[in-house]
C-alpha cells in the first residue's frame, strides 16, 4: 500500500526565498490533514526553529488522528528536543555517501554505522514509539554500505528506512535498485526524490511499484533547487489511476491553489492537474475523438480537478470541433458545404493571426457566411455568442 509523507513544512520551507509564518504553517497543516495525507513532517528539531513547539502543540491538539513527524540529525541534543514534542515518528538522518561523510563531517563509514545505531537507541529510550532512519545522498552511496545501514537500522529498532535522492540524479531504474536493496532488512521503505532532472514524481511512483511503502512529497513541489515530488501529482495518480479512496483530491487542489496565491507563485496554464488550460484542445484529430468519447484523449474528466473542457478553433482544428463550437454559441448548423467553407475561412484567419479565434470572431465569420449565402442585406436571425 502506497502512503504519503508530506514534507512541505520541512523540505518545502527550504525553497530559496520562502518563509512560512507560524499562522501559515498552521493553515498548511490543517489543509494537509484534510486531504488525508498519511504523515505530515512539521519541521526540523532545532533550537533555531522557534515555531516547532507551537506547531507540534497545535497539531496534537487539533488533529489528534493525524500523525505528524519531526526531522532530526543524529545529534543527542536534537533528539532530546524532538522527544519533548511527542511526534508519532522521528525521522533521523545520516549521510550515506562517502562524499557526504568526508566533506561534511570528515568521517568514514564506521562512524555513520555507530552514530545511526546510537541515535535510534536514544530516540526509542526517550519514548518515541516510531523511529525512521533517512539515508542522505543514497543515490550516490555504495550499495553494500546502504545494506549495512539498513541492517543496523533494523537491529537498532527502526521501523522505516528513507532513501534520499538528494541531488535528484536518480532515474526509475536506480530507484528500483535502491528500494530492492532494502528488501532483506524487512524495514518499511520510503523515498525522498528531488526534481533536478524532472523525474521526482516518476521516481516516487516507480518506488511504489518496486515495493516501497512511503513516498515524500511537497505541495507544488516546493523544495531545494528544482524542488521535490509534487503531492498533487502523486496523490492524484494514486486516486485516479490506482483507485485509492482515502485521499481528498478537491481539498488538495484547493490547498495548492491557495498556497500558490499566498506564496506568489504562478501556476503555468499547462501545469498538470492545476493548470487552467490542461483541457484546452485545438487539434482537429483530438477534437473529433473527444466529441465521440472524451476518454479517447483525456486521462480523467476535467470536473475531477475543478476545470472544464474547451475546444479552441485554430489553424489545425477540424470541422467536427467547429460544429460543436457553433452549437455552443447557439448558431444554426450550416449544411455540409457551408460548414466546409466556414471551416476553411476559420483556419485561414487563425493562421494569419497565429492564434485560436475568440468566440466573437467565430460568430462574425458565421454571420458573414450567412450573408454571403443569403445575399446582400440578409438578416438571418442568429443568437449572440454566450
Amino acid at each position: 500500500m502506497a502512503r504519503l509523507i508530506d514534507t512541505t513544512l520541512r523540505e518545502g520551507e527550504q525553497t530559496p526565498g520562502l518563509h512560512f509564518s507560524l499562522a501559515a504553517k498552521k493553515r498548511i497543516y490543517a489543509g494537509l490533514a484534510r486531504t488525508g495525507v498519511d504523515e505530515i513532517e512539521i519541521g526540523v528539531a532545532s533550537l533555531a526553529n522557534a515555531d516547532l513547539p507551537a506547531l507540534a502543540t497545535y497539531a496534537g491538539s487539533h488533529f489528534r488522528h493525524q500523525p505528524f513527524s519531526i526531522w532530526c540529525r543524529c545529534k543527542e541534543e536534537e533528539i532530546r528536543l524532538a522527544a519533548t514534542l511527542q511526534p508519532a515518528v522521528l525521522n533521523l538522518s545520516i549521510p550515506a555517501s562517502d562524499l557526504h561523510l568526508a566533506k561534511k563531517f570528515g568521517q568514514k563509514r564506521p562512524w555513520a554505522l555507530s552514530t545511526a545505531r546510537a541515535a535510534i537507541a536514544q530516540a526509542l529510550a526517550l519514548g518515541i514509539s516510531k523511529v525512521a532512519l533517512g539515508l542522505e545522498d543514497a543515490s550516490r552511496a555504495d550499495h553494500g554500505f546502504l545494506r549495512a545501514l539498513g541492517t543496523v537500522a533494523k537491529e537498532a529498532g527502526a521501523f522505516r528506512i528513507r532513501l534520499a535522492d538528494t541531488v535528484g540524479l536518480a532515474d526509475p531504474a536506480l530507484i528500483t535498485t535502491l528500494v530492492e536493496l532494502m528488501t532483506p532488512t524487512s524495514l518499511e521503505v520510503a523515498v525522498h526524490c528531488h526534481n533536478d532532472f524532472g523525474m521526482a514524481t516518476a521516481n516516487t511512483i516507480q518506488a511504489f511499484g518496486a515495493g516501497a511503502q512511503w513516498g515524500d512529497v511537497t505541495l507544488l513541489g516546493l523544495g531545494e533547487r528544482a524542488g521535490n515530488s509534487r503531492l498533487e501529482e502523486v496523490m492524484a495518480y494514486l486516486i485516479l489511476q490506482k483507485g485509492e479512496k482515502s485521499y481528498n483530491l478537491p481539498r488538495l487542489l484547493e490547498l495548492c491553489r491557495r498556497l500558490a496565491t499566498e506564496t506568489r507563485r504562478q501556476i503555468p496554464p499547462h501545469q498538470p492537474l492545476l493548470g487552467s488550460a490542461i483541457f484546452s484542445c485545438q487539434s482537429g484529430i483530438h477534437q473529433h475523438g473527444i466529441l465521440a468519447d472524451p476518454t479517447t484523449y483525456e486521462p480523467y474528466a476535467p470536473e475531477l480537478v475543478g476545470t472544464k473542457r474547451t475546444l479552441l478553433m485554430a489553424a489545425g482544428s477540424g470541422r467536427h470541433g467547429l460544429a460543436a463550437v457553433l452549437h455552443r454559441l447557439q448558431l444554426p448548423r450550416p449544411n455540409d458545404g457551408d460548414l466546409h467553407h466556414l471551416w476553411q475561412r476559420m483556419r485561414q484567419k487563425a493562421a494569419r493571426l497565429h492564434r485560436p479565434l475568440h468566440d466573437q470572431e467565430i460568430y462574425q465569420l458565421a454571420m458573414e457566411g450567412a450573408a454571403i449565402r443569403n445575399g446582400p442585406g440578409s438578416t438571418e436571425p442568429l443568437a449572440d455568442p454566450a
